[in-house]
């Protein structure tokens, strides 16, 4: 580890390290004034077939403004999601929820969805947006086949 990095062990399964490098703010976002925002998470994904894919999530947009409010990864975070949208919005936006992550986005996807990323409701009158991702792509493409000679 560099000067200009710090590891942080904030669980035994939880590691941060950060880059203590100056850098300047390109992107649209704004901190507020007693927290930082996230712009972009780097993350390394472990595929069925045991290799690394290394996904970029950039969450900035030319609005400016950061809807962005929760990550899932794992069925705990989703079931404590669906429990909070059933209480707050209904069974039927919960099992949404629940149904985004216990399918395939697509019945040719060859994967169930990595994480669920949630938005704030545009208005108290709406519901939050809940995008599955990552599951519609084999990583790497299928190779073609040797040929014989």
């Amino acid at each position: 580890m560099s000067a200009l990095q710090k590891e942080r062990r904030v669980a035994k399964d939880i590691n941060l390290v950060y880059d203590l490098s100056e850098k300047p703010n390109l992107s649209q976002l704004k901190a507020h004034e007693d927290r930082a925002v996230v712009a972009k998470l780097k993350a390394d994904l472990v595929l069925p077939n045991d290799k690394i894919l290394t996904v970029d999530i950039d969450f900035d947009s030319t609005s400016g403004y950061h809807d962005n409010a929760i990550m899932v990864m794992d069925d705990f975070g989703v079931e404590i999601i669906a429990t909070a949208f059933e209480v707050k919005y209904g069974k039927e936006h919960a099992d949404k929820v629940r149904r985004a992550w216990a399918r395939k986005q697509n019945d040719s996807d060859p994967r169930k969805p990595t994480y669920l990323l949630v938005q704030k409701p545009e208005s108290v009158e709406k519901t939050p947006k809940i995008f599955a991702s990552c599951g519609q792509e084999r990583h790497p493409p299928k190779e073609a086949p040797a040929s014989i000679i």
